[in-house]
């Protein structure tokens, strides 16, 4: 028989018993983090594999696509794709006003009526897509509007529409060509999209009378060191009308405007006021347009301001003196809005406009229209600038001379602030925000 082997002592059992125990314990450890780090390789694996899926696939991330805020005086957002293919940038404008208007409207048997009236108003809300599509020398320009109250140039109050629309190509040497819905060349503030860098807050008064408005159409232009000029063919002047049909449209409309400048670059002329610090300078420039009504539409279609015969020429000379402009514009116009009947009219705007202060800029206007209720309308005021030019901030009393109606001029709900009939003087402050 095999004898049995001697047992250690008691208290040696105990302790290898614990030994035994604790080696179970980091044993289950072991296995436990082992476990971990297999999960986790696993959750690499999965990113590993989404990451390199998105790589194959095109999507707005950083080695093909950038964005950025501008620094610039009119703000917005870009995008733009790394390859220069094509870009984006996003501007918005808004324009919230105050308007007091004192007016008396027409003698009664019991004396005059007082018709002061005023009220806040959401002005304007502007949409602006801009960039570049195929290659830089394409781009486009695409903006959305809101008004509280319908113009000339925007008819339809109380909601967005299309307002401009236009693809340009440049060939080169100073030239392009341009389709779509674009400002007429006529006068100095048809250079400007919308009334945001106009000196009064908005388009002037004689632009009013005598402004050509934008149309759907076709234009080419040039551009050299110290002239330019621009031309197109269009549906038709004055009146918004973005179709076509043989009942409504003209049977041909044609505008075009020409500059020639002296001291200082085209960009000064972003601005229709100069900056602090601007250069000298002097500017000349000349328009002309031209428009034929049919025989089976003798009358302006859809709009008691629009006129089928439009035609005429404008001169206006711009001189620059640092931190002060000088305007002076003269027009002869057959039919502008404003007239009482449809026949030939002169009018003579005069503007200055002179930065008192670093962001403080003062200006005053008259604009002169013959044979017409109220021949004159003056308005004077003040801009403050905050933040560069994001922030706007315009205050200015609009007076016109004369009786009757101002006709051609919209009323205390929208645009200069004017009362429908006999108007004393208005008040208007205005916010305007660029971002």
């Amino acid at each position: 028989m095999f004898p049995f082997p001697d047992l250690p002592p008691a208290d040696v059992q105990r302790e290898l018993a614990a030994m035994r125990a604790e080696l179970a314990e980091i044993r289950a450890q072991a296995r436990d983090a082992w476990l971990d780090e297999a999960r986790a390789e696993e959750i690499r694996a999965i990113v590993r594999d989404a990451l390199a899926d998105s790589a194959s696939r095109t999507s707005l991330r950083g080695p093909d696509w950038n964005s950025s805020l501008s620094s610039g005086p009119d703000g917005g957002a870009t995008v733009s794709a790394a390859d220069g293919a094509a870009s984006m940038r996003i501007l918005t404008m808004t324009q919230t006003r105050f308007v007091a208007s004192s007016a008396y409207g027409p003698p009664a048997s019991t004396g005059p009526i007082d018709d002061t009236r005023w009220g806040f108003e959401s002005k304007t809300v502007m949409v602006a897509l801009t960039g570049h599509v195929i290659d830089p020398s394409i781009t486009y320009f695409a903006v959305a509007a809101y008004t509280s109250q319908s113009n000339r140039f925007i008819l339809a109050p109380g909601e967005f529409r299309l307002v401009y629309a236009r693809i340009r190509k440049d060939l080169g040497d100073g030239w392009g060509v341009a389709a779509g819905v674009i400002n007429v060349p006529w006068d100095i503030e048809s250079d400007f999209i919308g009334s945001a860098f106009l000196t009064t807050g908005d388009y002037s008064v004689f632009n009013y009378r005598f402004g050509a408005g934008k149309q759907p159409g076709v234009a080419a232009g040039w551009s050299g060191s110290w002239f330019r000029a621009s031309g197109g063919v269009f549906n038709q002047l004055n009146a918004l009308s973005l179709g076509w049909d043989a009942a409504q449209n003209l049977s041909f409309a044609v505008s075009g405007r020409a500059e020639a400048k002296w001291g200082i670059s085209w960009d000064q002329l972003s601005r229709l006021s100069a900056r602090p610090g601007s250069a000298h300078g002097f500017v000349l420039g000349l328009g002309a347009c031209m428009s034929n009504g049919r025989g089976q539409n003798p009358q302006p279609p859809a709009s008691s301001l629009a006129t089928p015969s439009a035609q005429g020429f404008t001169a206006d000379a711009r001189v620059l003196l640092g931190e002060s402009t000088f305007i002076a514009q003269y027009t002869y116009m057959r039919d502008p809005v404003g007239a009482p009947t449809l026949s030939w009219h002169q009018g003579v705007n005069l503007q200055a406009s002179g930065f008192v202060a670093q962001s403080v800029e003062t200006f005053a206007e008259a604009c002169w229209m013959s044979d017409v209720p109220v021949e004159w309308i003056a308005q004077a005021g003040v801009n403050v600038f905050l933040y560069g030019e994001r922030v706007k901030v315009t205050a200015k009393v609009v007076v016109p001379f004369g009786g009757g109606d101002v006709n051609g001029i919209r009323s205390i709900s929208g645009g200069l602030g004017i009362a429908a009939s006999d108007n004393n003087a208005s008040f208007v402050s205005q916010l305007q925000l660029l971002f």
